[in-house]
């Protein structure tokens, strides 16, 4: 692709730069890859599926970018801390975790949930995201610094029936977000917590279609919101021009959570 081909659609701020993405084969993770490889980073795409990895890899080599897909489960121990190796070894190092792999159970009563259903959605949902930053956090540093994104949800913030699991697991993130950006600011790492509301992805289009069986609107824009947003909010998040921003969560879900206010 030729250069200007390669700069069309933003800037180039983020060349030289290694970025992880995990839950990388479609929705925002995906989206994020191509936005990441557009600023010219490299980008290493997570997923369980090497096969659903296929395409958004083919995707950026053929825009001209450079990636490599990883097929891990991220709940699974063995298969977590083989990720930043592999990368570092393949790469070179990483400056740009985006830990946004993660899973929306159905919704099941507290006390009909069993400890086995909780334990899947902790480990993949918060102890996936911290034991990547924490193994990331020496390969950033030996670079100069980095930057961590944690995608949450605005479910941390509101208490929904039958996803204790789901919601509880969220709000630990926010929080692990806070403490690993206070520990890490002398190390040049920031870390910064991006939480959507309801965005066209296949893991929210139950909700969405209860919404609509409902009448409800979305939020006060009335419309689901684009992974491309959220990409392109990440990859803002992620460069130079957001490096006074460390230790708080971007929330990008319509008005969602101010439309909750105002109707209590």
């Amino acid at each position: 692709m030729s250069q200007a081909g390669a700069t069309e659609g933003g800037p180039r701020d983020a060349v030289g730069k290694i970025a992880l993405i995990t839950g990388a084969s479609r929705g925002i993770g995906a989206a994020t890859a191509r936005a990441l490889a557009r600023r010219g980073a490299a980008v290493a795409l997570v997923a369980r599926s090497a096969e659903a990895l296929e395409q958004p890899v083919l995707d950026i080599r053929a825009a001209g970018g450079t990636a490599m897909a990883i097929a891990a489960d991220l709940g699974d121990p063995h298969g977590l801390e083989a990720v930043v190796p592999a990368v570092v070894e393949e790469l070179g190092g990483i400056d740009i975790l985006v830990n946004n792999a993660g899973m929306l159970p159905p919704a099941t009563r507290s006390e009909q949930l069993s400890r086995s259903q909780w334990d899947q959605v902790l480990a993949l949902n918060v102890t996936a995201p911290w034991f990547l930053a924490a193994s990331a956090h020496d390969p950033m540093a030996a670079r100069g610094g980095g930057v961590v994104v944690n995608v949450t949800s605005t479910a941390s913030y509101y208490p929904s029936i039958g996803l204790a699991h789901y919601c509880s697991s969220k709000a630990a993130l926010e929080m692990a977000t806070k403490v690993l950006a206070l520990e890490w600011a002398r190390d040049g790492i920031r870390v910064v917590g991006i939480a959507p509301g309801r965005i066209d992805t296949d893991l929210v289009r139950a909700i969405v279609a209860y919404d609509q069986k409902r009448g409800a609107r979305p939020n006060p824009v009335n419309r689901l919101g684009r992974p491309e947003e959220v990409a392109q909010t990440i990859a803002f998040l992620c460069s130079d021009q957001a490096a006074y921003i460390t230790g708080t969560t971007v929330v990008i879900d319509g008005g969602e959570l101010v439309g909750l206010a105002s109707s209590t």
